[in-house]
């Protein structure tokens, strides 16, 4: 897959790890990346990131680690974006200066960050395709969300329920001592549900102008990394992480604010039409759904952007010359 997630969050557990006296070199072993790689910035595929959790997992001999993460994940490790919600004036400016500049905050997953109906939840969709290793990510996300808003705020920030669709673990002790919530394991969906009221919390470091300049910054950052980076993996980028969305060729050039025939004059200049890009991604997406899930033929064309199971079958024939069954067993004749 050409979408990668970019190499700051790898640089976070390198060092984490070193902390546990374990070196890079385990760390990274079987990915094809080296210490040196990642401090010069190079990007990581879904692949190379599961293989980095597994490998974290592994050497810690604790199935557990991304709560202990998460907890020790700092303000600083987000760089500008972390000066510049610790000069918010509140907990509410910090979560729209996230979700603004989410392209500074790496995730191994996708969240919706929603207020509705008094409730303020993170829905997490798994569009890496992190299977088993969906577990680690949102406990280190959860843990990490509550330190993060606890150095800002200076006060202890409590989850109010967590829903996810994994099973339960056989001993959830450390679950009851860092979420201290109610929890509901092997749910449809992963919903992470906060406190409204905490949105008005004041950052203690609030400071208007200091935030004015980090944001401007945060908006420069932005732009620079757009403007480098190819149309064509942009556009892999939002397919990839807005899992059954494939728009038009227009819908696609007003989400980047562009008009159609110059967006289809860029992919033009990058030696690929917006159809194959839309194949392309599909087919990977399939493969990978296949072998890294669990989900259903009818699940998976259902992301891909299919009506029915059986056309994504065909399409998944045309794609590859192989069929379902081919990547995991009984696929053919479950529905």
């Amino acid at each position: 897959m050409q979408s990668a997630t970019p190499n700051k969050h790898l640089n976070f557990y390198l060092a984490r790890m070193e902390a546990r006296r374990l070196k890079a070199g385990q760390v990274l072993e079987a990915t094809g990346l080296t210490a040196a790689a990642v401090a010069d910035g190079a990007e990581a595929t879904p692949e190379q990131y599961r293989k980095v959790i597994r490998n974290i997992i592994r050497l810690t001999g604790d199935p557990f680690v991304g709560i202990a993460l998460g907890a020790e994940f700092k303000i600083s490790d987000l760089g500008i974006l972390g000066y510049a919600a610790l000069s918010a004036s509140s907990l509410e400016q910090s979560r729209e200066l996230f979700t603004r500049y989410r392209a500074l905050n790496e995730r191994l997953f996708t969240s919706t960050n929603a207020i509705r109906d008094g409730r303020w939840f993170s829905e997490i969709t798994d569009t890496y395709m992190l299977g088993d290793l969906l577990r680690f990510a949102i406990e280190e996300f959860v843990s990490q969300t509550m330190a993060l808003a606890e150095a800002l705020t200076g006060r202890p920030f409590p989850v109010l329920e967590i829903f996810v669709t994994y099973p339960r673990p056989g001993d959830i002790t450390l679950y009851e001592r860092r979420f201290n919530c109610p929890l509901h394991f092997g749910q449809p969906r992963n919903l992470i549900l906060f406190d409204v009221e905490r949105l008005r919390d004041p950052i203690s470091l609030a400071n208007e102008e200091v935030f004015r300049l980090c944001e401007h910054r945060c908006q420069l950052l932005v732009s620079e990394k757009e403007g480098r980076e190819l149309l064509s993996n942009r556009i892999r980028n939002y397919l990839v992480r807005n899992p059954g969305v494939f728009p038009t060729l227009e819908d696609m050039a007003k989400r980047f604010s562009i008009g159609a025939r110059t967006l289809r004059r860029r992919l033009v200049a990058e030696n690929v039409a917006y159809q194959q890009i839309l194949d392309e991604t599909r087919r990977k997406l399939a493969i990978q759904y296949l072998e890294q899930t669990t989900l259903t033929p009818k699940e998976i064309g259902f992301l891909l952007g299919y009506s029915s199971v059986s056309n994504f079958r065909r399409a998944f024939k045309c794609w590859t010359g192989k069929k379902l069954s081919d990547f995991r067993s009984g696929a053919e004749t479950d529905d």
